[in-house]
């Protein structure tokens, strides 16, 4: 078995039938056939049901596929990386980052370029749930996320927690409060995210145990949406004060919850069953200074 009977095999149980993976492959339909039915003799079990007109994998089959999906991918990572060292000299880090995260990100890089001057850096700003695939798919390399998922292969530690205040529009009838109460939500309209967003269950979890259903009209997965919509005189939004930092020049008021009850946690994620190089490691011990050890403050300056 080798990485061509791998390849092999994926474009059969993706495309369902022989003719097809045969075109793509570049290879005689009868060649094909005799790779599938040599890794079957190989592996003990069948891969495929040959019943119908269309092949579907049997339960075995269903699980190699997985593995195939996870090694091919694993591999085609690791040519790429080595790829890029040899062109660029240093390689390229890929992060995914939800979108309050880069007020902190300048200085976080700013540090990591003086131990890695050659390394290249790709910032892709993501949701939650794409930062999720996109680690799973090994298209990053680090994911800093609001949210954690329940899957074995995805390693989570969390980093700080951000304090969340409400950004109002400059002329808003609440602007001459030092701050505010989760009732003064009552009669406002909110502009908030999707569902499955961590503020919005926070907010939502907030508004019900002070006894009434929060009025969410406008739903955005954008923090800079969000902000452009409370400005124009849309609505009121809950927000990380770490974005609403990275925002000063946005024409809106930001009032504290008493006592700054609300928070929520941002995380460090990262695939475990991935190959990750050392300056992986590196970008992870300047975040651990520069974040961990301020997180009181959250101030990196």
């Amino acid at each position: 078995m080798n990485i061509r009977d791998l390849r092999h095999f994926e474009s059969v149980a993706r495309n369902k039938k022989f003719i097809v993976a045969a075109e793509e492959l570049h290879i005689s339909q009868p060649s094909l056939s005799n790779t599938i039915k040599r890794l079957e003799k190989e592996m003990g079990y069948k891969l495929f049901e040959r019943s119908t007109k269309e092949l579907s994998l049997t339960e075995f089959g269903q699980i190699f596929n997985n593995y195939v999906q996870h090694l091919l991918s694993q591999f085609d990572n690791t040519i790429e990386e080595l790829e890029e060292i040899k062109t660029s000299g240093g390689g390229k880090l890929k992060i995914g980052m939800i979108e309050s995260f880069r007020y902190f990100m300048p200085q976080i890089i700013k540090r990591f370029k003086q131990i890695h001057p050659e390394m290249g850096i790709q910032i892709m700003e993501m949701s939650p749930v794409a930062i999720d695939e996109s680690l799973e798919n090994y298209d990053i390399h680090l994911g800093i996320t609001s949210s954690i998922k329940s899957n074995e292969n995805l390693k989570y530690s969390s980093i700080l927690q951000e304090q969340l205040s409400l950004a109002i529009p400059m002329d808003h009838k609440l602007s001459n409060l030092n701050n505010i109460n989760i009732i003064d939500l009552k009669e406002e309209t909110l502009i908030h995210s999707l569902s499955g967003f961590g503020i919005r269950k926070t907010i939502v979890d907030a508004c019900n145990a002070a006894g009434f259903k929060p009025h969410i009209l406008y739903e955005t997965e954008s923090l800079e949406m969000a902000s452009d919509l409370v400005e124009n005189g849309i609505g009121v939004s809950v927000m990380p004060d770490s974005y609403l930092k990275s925002s000063p020049n946005k024409k809106i008021n930001i009032i504290n919850f008493e006592d700054n009850i609300y928070t929520r946690a941002v995380y460090i994620a990262y695939h475990s069953q991935r190959y990750l190089p050392s300056s992986f490691h590196d970008f992870l011990l300047i975040i651990e200074e520069l974040l961990i050890k301020n997180a009181d403050t959250c101030n990196i300056e």
